[in-house]
């Protein structure tokens, strides 16, 4: 389920990513939440979203966040930005950065309603 601060999120999806948890990660998101798969290719809903997590733990890597900012909150609603490091067991390491919108949920958690690990990225193709 989802984290009781925005700034919780990356841990929880980094402890669930690299622990190979498709179903726990897909917790952390809404229903219809999107995650940016690919720069312009969005998946919509649940079942895309597990998808599109499953591809990436088919890499067979960990996940680290490097660097966090504060996050932007107004209201129920959260923007969080991270650097992160995908590293394979075989192959070179990934980097980029993240720009995710969350949502508070009437317990109080947060979820992801867009998750782009891409970040500015989307604009380079």
């Amino acid at each position: 389920m989802g984290a009781q601060d925005p700034k919780q999120m990356h841990e929880a999806f980094a402890k669930y990513f690299n622990s190979k948890d498709a179903d726990g990660m897909l917790t952390l998101y809404e229903d219809d939440a999107v995650v940016v798969a690919a720069p312009g290719q969005p998946a919509a809903g649940k079942a895309a979203i597990k998808e599109a997590l499953v591809t990436f733990l088919s890499m067979n890597a960990t996940i680290e966040f490097l660097a966090e900012a504060e996050p932007v909150i107004t209201g129920d609603l959260a923007l969080t930005h991270a650097k992160w490091r995908l590293s394979p067991e075989s192959g070179d390491s990934m980097e980029g950065s993240t720009a995710e919108v969350l949502r508070k949920q009437s317990d109080g958690t947060w979820l992801y309603v867009v998750d782009n690990p891409w970040g500015s990225a989307v604009l380079d193709g």
